[in-house]
């Protein structure tokens, strides 16, 4: 029996890693980490994990966050694979003759036994990571918010931390304008909001769903640009009393505080 059992295993690990309808990209090594999301491989390749970010800089937890990260890929043998966009490009800092480029894939880590594993699952499963998918990216949505609602509810990692319990419209509001972000940057502090919406305003190129209990200064979830346009949840004008709870970055606009969403899978309406 062990013997069929190990064999399997050699298998399994033989058959490389289960990409499923991903597409197969290039392949390294790593050697480097930055934050809880982004890796560097020794050719040069900088790699930003798809759908999916993790706390940084001075944020809670974001120590850790890159530290889990560390201890899963370090100078380890990964595969990129592609659901969506593959490609960002920036703009040239002072000095680079040409504007910078990261690939933004999903990522399978080669484990010293030889297994295979799925990066983004790990992560979000241990709480190190939570789920942002975008317009251009999103083929696993669905499936890493399954595995991060395991891990919230299990209070596992970052999820632990009171600063990533859910708010209110009120504690979202004084958390937004303590921040003082512009809400699009990458700086700009996450945080999931539950709450009612008052008011759904949609325009032709935005939509702003104003919540209760948060009269001065108001607060409200505002989505725009192709976050907008390509939006496929539920309809937005009828959204006026719904209960939701809403993930995105915190930020101030005309001195509103605000939470964007990029996706409609970070829109989800809770039902009584």
């Amino acid at each position: 029996m062990r013997a069929v059992l190990f064999a399997a295993l050699l298998l399994l690990a033989a058959c490389g890693p289960q990409i499923g309808n991903l597409e197969r990209g290039e392949e390294g090594r790593v050697v480097r980490v930055f934050a809880g999301d982004t890796l560097l491989l020794e050719d040069g390749t900088r790699v930003f994990l798809a759908e999916i970010d993790a706390p940084s800089g001075e944020a809670p937890y974001a120590a850790q966050s890159q530290g889990e990260l560390e201890a899963l890929v370090l100078h380890r043998e990964v595969l990129l694979t592609y659901g969506g966009e593959r490609r960002w490009v920036g703009r040239p800092r002072e000095g680079d003759e040409a504007p910078r480029e990261a690939a933004i894939a999903h990522v399978f880590v080669k484990s010293e036994g030889g297994r295979w594993f799925w990066l983004q699952h790990e992560l979000v499963s241990r709480g190190a990571a939570y789920v942002r998918a975008r317009p251009k990216n999103h083929a696993r949505a669905a499936e890493l918010l399954a595995v991060e609602q395991r891990a919230r509810a299990a209070e596992r990692g970052m999820w632990g931390q009171r600063a990533y319990r859910p708010l209110t419209a009120r504690t979202a509001a004084r958390a937004a304008i303590e921040a003082n972000a512009n809400c699009t940057r990458g700086d700009a502090p996450f945080r999931v909001v539950e709450g009612r919406i008052a008011e759904a305003q949609v325009f032709d190129r935005r939509a702003s769903l104003r919540m209760e209990g948060a009269a001065d200064p108001s607060f409200s979830v505002v989505l725009f640009g192709e976050s907008f346009s390509g939006w496929d949840g539920p309809d937005l004008e009828t959204l006026t009393g719904a209960k939701v709870r809403v993930r995105g970055t915190l930020g101030v606009f005309h001195d509103q505080p605000q939470l964007c969403i990029d996706h409609s899978s970070q829109l989800e309406v809770i039902t009584d």
